[in-house]
């Protein structure tokens, strides 16, 4: 059965505007002829009255039509000769003409402003639309919630049949992501509209428009949208496909915020635990080596004794490079930078750790002693000093290890070579950080901390730390930090 059309459709139809233009310019004839003692200008207002009603609520073509009328009848029903359609007096051919012209020109505007208003209206609803969409994807807060629902409210919104989301995955094929209903999309029009952002549109099988855009993410595309029997303009469409993209950069910025405040919140914890650690175990470490110390005076040195301080030693060690570290990643531990040339360093950096090189032979060459950096001496010194206690500690007894200091360009470098058994090129990068225990490290005591905090210590002075090999196959630890010029 169908459906007849609604009694204000058929109003407001272009068949019905002929007719009512008909009426209209009969209308308003026959007023104007039973007022007496109207002007042929007032007249003339009156029916062009007339015309621009019926061009305002029908436009164009019903307008045209009621021009033509309205000067026919006021040729005919005004103009001497009345009552035909023939003009004697030239001056009316020309008044006739005239208002011909007035008529379509006012017509015109009117249907034109009009539609202008109609298109207005349109926008207005399309920018609500967005507005709305726009608030409903702000109150998603992620991904899969975003995806489950976004699609039916762009159906809704674009006054579509379907519409899907596909997502692309770098070089691969489009996958779809989401859609609100399962008919098929063509794959070849959001393939393009995703890779070379070029949008297509044409009348949908399901009336309306089909239409295929890129989701925009930035400079980038993420995707494409398509909405097929879509009733709204493309537009709207493209800032739909805007807001979609717009919504999923917002889910990725959220996750990484996630991410960022739970790591974030992992370290802090692992701080405070290192903290607390390390000044809890501070206390017994000193009352035992204080009773370590006053056994050995009472019963005299013995392997034992010296078993149970190197022990003490190392734990020591340990947790004040806990807590050294904890002062680092608490940004405690500021350098006070100062004037401090390199031999002090080097002169420093030897008195404070050589004792972990006893059994070696040490060869210092340091060519540049006067040479000065605006650094931290005493976290510089530490950070040097890390890679010769690191010389000591993993280079076989008896081997050579060389400190030499030297200038290069607008750098000073300390540089620490040995014998041991070097770290691999893969690994170098990884023995920076904390807790690292390399392969090559055998059962040699160690925390893992050293290097990490010798690489800290040093940025934070403005210098770099690397790892490399030595001509003996041995490790290479190297320091450069910005020289001062002469003053």
């Amino acid at each position: 059965m169908k459906n007849s059309a609604s009694p204000s459709s058929f109003l407001a139809s272009r068949s019905f505007g002929y007719a009512a233009a008909f009426l209209f310019v009969g209308i308003a004839t026959t007023a104007l002829s039973l007022l007496p003692g109207l002007t042929d200008a007032a007249r003339a207002l009156g029916l062009i009255l007339a015309v621009f009603l019926v061009a305002w609520i029908w436009e164009s073509g019903p307008g045209i039509a009621a021009a033509v009328l309205a000067t026919l009848g006021f040729n005919y029903f005004f103009l001497p000769p009345v009552h035909t359609l023939t003009v004697n007096d030239p001056r009316n051919v020309v008044a006739l003409l005239v208002f011909l012209a007035v008529a379509l020109v006012i017509g015109r505007l009117s249907a034109i402003s009009r539609l202008r208003l109609r298109l207005l209206e349109r926008e207005r609803g399309d920018l609500l639309n967005l507005t709305a969409l726009s608030q409903s994807f702000l109150a998603d807060t992620n991904r899969e919630s975003l995806l489950g629902v976004v699609c039916e409210r762009l159906r809704r919104a674009l006054e579509a049949d379907q519409v899907t989301i596909l997502l692309g995955g770098g070089s691969g094929p489009l996958a779809e992501a989401a859609a609100s209903g399962e008919a098929a999309v063509r794959r070849d029009l959001a393939e393009i509209a995703y890779r070379q952002g070029n949008s297509a549109s044409f009348p949908s099988d399901r009336g309306g428009t089909d239409v295929y855009l890129p989701i925009p993410l930035g400079v980038h595309r993420v995707g494409a949208l398509a909405a097929r029997g879509m009733r709204r303009s493309e537009r709207m469409a493209e800032g739909c496909a805007a807001l979609v993209g717009l919504a999923l950069e917002r889910e990725k910025f959220l996750k990484l915020t996630r991410e960022a405040e739970g790591t974030a919140a992992r370290d802090e914890m692992k701080s405070t635990l290192l903290a607390t650690l390390g000044h809890d175990l501070k206390t017994p470490l000193s009352a035992a080596r204080g009773a370590a110390e006053n056994w050995e005076r009472r019963a005299g040195e013995t392997g034992e004794s010296r078993d149970v301080m190197r022990a003490l030693d190392r734990l020591t060690r340990l947790v004040d490079d806990l807590l050294s570290v904890v002062r680092l990643e608490s940004g405690t531990a500021r350098p006070s930078r100062e004037r401090v040339s390199c031999g002090a360093i080097a002169e420093a950096a030897v008195a404070r750790f050589g004792a972990a090189l006893e059994g070696h032979t040490l060869l210092v060459d340091v060519e540049s002693p006067s040479t000065e950096l605006l650094a931290d001496p005493a976290q510089v010194t530490e950070a040097v000093g890390m890679g010769l206690e690191n010389a000591g500690r993993y280079s076989p007894a008896g081997s050579e290890v060389r400190f030499t200091v030297s200038r290069e360009g607008d750098r000073a470098i300390f540089r620490v070579s040995d014998a041991g058994p070097g770290i691999a090129a893969p690994d170098r990068g990884r023995a920076l950080e904390k807790f690292t225990r390399l392969p090559g490290a055998g059962g040699i005591a160690g925390s893992g901390l050293g290097l990490y905090i010798a690489r800290t210590l040093a940025e934070l002075n403005g210098g770099a730390l690397a790892l490399g090999a030595s001509e003996s196959g041995g490790t290479v630890f190297e320091i450069g930090f910005p020289a001062e010029t002469a003053a």
